[in-house]
């Protein structure tokens, strides 16, 4: 099985991941963070730029799930490219639209993904 093939799954499924928030599950989308995790994020909320580990960002998807409990949310992910860097790492970027009952925020997500331990992990 190809790099784009296997990583492409694994995007696919962190997108319905996203919209489980809704129904408060959030440990399977923690599953696909490395332990290494390193990430920045812009919070168009407060217009800031923050940084997070593995462990923050796992943290983070736990609030979110309980925030979006029970809410009527969607995230929508398109426009997905995959660029192997080697065997075992790519970089990935797609477009994200999350609509939620009173506004629609787009993004894009750049990522790189790596194979460890036999499974893809997000690293960056």
């Amino acid at each position: 099985m190809s790099i784009e093939s296997e990583l492409s799954s694994q995007i696919y499924r962190l997108g319905e991941l996203h919209n489980d928030f809704r129904n408060g599950e959030f440990e399977e989308m923690n599953t696909l963070y490395s332990d290494e995790f390193q990430g920045i994020l812009y919070m168009p909320s407060t217009g800031k730029m923050e940084m997070y580990n593995a462990e923050q960002i796992k943290k983070g998807n736990e609030d979110a799930a309980r925030y979006y409990k029970g809410k009527n949310i969607k995230f929508i992910f398109s426009g997905l490219k995959i660029l192997p860097q080697s065997e075992d790492q790519a970089a990935v970027s797609y477009e994200v639209t999350h609509l939620n009952d009173t506004k629609i925020i787009r993004a894009i997500s750049l990522e790189v993904w790596k194979r460890v331990d036999g499974k893809w992990r997000m690293i960056r």
